[in-house]
């Protein structure tokens, strides 16, 4: 039961230091410098896919940035 209620713990952990930290690839914010707000965007990821979004400022508004049409916002 220890083993269990400390693999959650540490995985939760893990999850909160990762959304704290997100910041959009490089890519994402240099595909909308100089567009406005709700600007189509697209971005090709390292693996050479194409993904199609609109520019957006991240929730905490240090970043404007590509947002893929398919990103589902995190909950905090």
């Amino acid at each position: 039961m220890k083993k269990i209620l400390l693999t959650m713990a540490l995985c939760a952990t893990t999850l909160l230091v990762a959304n704290a930290k997100k910041t959009p690839p490089p890519q994402a914010i240099d595909a909308c410098k100089g567009k406005k707000e709700s600007s189509s965007c697209s971005v090709t990821t390292p693996q050479g896919k194409t993904l199609e979004g609109v520019c957006r400022n991240t929730p905490d508004k240090k970043y404007f940035a590509c947002i893929p049409k398919n990103h589902k916002p995190t909950r905090r």
